[in-house]
């Protein structure tokens, strides 16, 4: 049984020229242990769907089915939803500096997450919150539970979060943006400190990403995000080797490559959410379009390459996908994993 599963999630947000769609029929599933790496342009969707696990975006009109743990987390309450975060759901933000408050220590905060869902003194949280930053790597946690959050750099910072998002052992943590603007030793050493908190704590990780080098590292399995809809899932290798949609070919083909070799950006800009073109979105960017897709937004179907492998192209299975994306991969990638 799947720890997390999005079904048919749809999310807008009311605006005076209308609504944002947001997200238009996600489905996705997560198992324990695993890494789901989602990938896509700024817009794409991916944090709005971190943030409507979560139950956090406010204002917004929510349909669908998020299923966490055997339960429908839109059915909660809000109680009930706030006791699941935190204590089951751990979440990473993008900025550190601006989740952290700057009027308290970094141990004051570890410790209120702890309190506000277990019955321990501030004594024991204090303590715990000084050994969670030992776990995270920070030198002298008892002295530097007493810092304030701007007194740590960017990367100790971003320790700081996740060792406030493991505090009560998560069965899912959901990292969106975890490395952005920090430089590649600091993103390597954030990236093997979340794949060893999973591995002690059998966490299923959701890492939002616009980095297909960061998920070549740690994913288990991909999902491409375009306009607000999955594009393209398959398994890591398959995603990185045999891509199917031309999105995911142009996104490959978009990171740095061997030295002398030019980028190959995608034209064009995502559409509006406010008004999606007819057929499929990422027609008038995309090389290989046909008149089919102007006229009908292809539905999500398995292509060649197993029975996980889908596809939102009306193109034919094979005819796009081929290992070019490789050799980027290998050159952007951070300490990527033995397949």
């Amino acid at each position: 049984m799947s720890l997390l599963e999005l079904a048919d999630l749809a999310v807008s947000f009311p605006s005076p020229d209308g609504a944002v769609h947001a997200l238009r029929g996600v489905s996705l599933t997560l198992d324990p242990g695993r890494t789901l790496g989602v990938v896509g342009e700024s817009g794409s969707g991916k944090s709005t769907a971190a943030l409507a696990i979560l139950g956090l975006n406010r204002g917004a009109r929510v349909s669908g089915r998020i299923g966490f743990d055997g339960q429908d987390l839109l059915s909660l309450g809000e109680d009930r939803l706030r006791e699941v975060r935190g204590s089951q759901i751990g979440m990473v933000f993008q900025d550190p500096l601006s989740s952290l408050h700057p009027y308290y220590t970094v141990g004051r905060q570890i410790a209120e997450a702890i309190r506000a869902h277990e019955d321990v003194g501030a004594k024991a949280a204090r303590r715990r919150a000084a050994d969670l930053l030992r776990l995270v790597g920070i030198p002298e946690p008892e002295r530097r539970a007493d810092d304030y959050p701007h007194e740590f750099s960017g990367g100790m910072r971003q320790r700081v979060m996740l060792a406030m998002a493991v505090a009560l052992r998560p069965k899912l943590l959901i990292a969106d943006e975890p490395t952005t603007a920090l430089d590649a030793t600091v993103q390597a050493q954030i990236l093997e400190l979340i794949m060893r908190l999973q591995r002690e704590y059998g966490m299923a990780v959701l890492l939002i990403t616009h980095d297909l080098g960061v998920v070549a590292a740690v994913a288990d399995e991909v999902m491409v995000m375009y306009a607000g809809r999955v594009v393209e899932s398959a398994d890591s290798h398959t995603a990185f080797h045999r891509p199917h949609h031309p999105y995911t070919l142009g996104l490959l083909a978009s990171l740095p490559g061997p030295r002398g070799q030019r980028l190959r950006p995608i034209p064009g800009q995502p559409p509006s959410l406010l008004r999606m073109p007819d057929g499929c979105p990422f027609q008038p960017r995309c090389d290989y379009a046909m008149h089919q897709c102007a006229a009908t937004e292809p539905p999500l179907l398995t292509v060649t390459g197993g029975p996980a492998h889908r596809s939102a192209c009306w193109l034919p299975s094979g005819a796009v996908g081929r290992d070019d994306g490789a050799e980027r991969i290998r050159a952007r990638a951070i300490g990527r994993k033995a397949s």
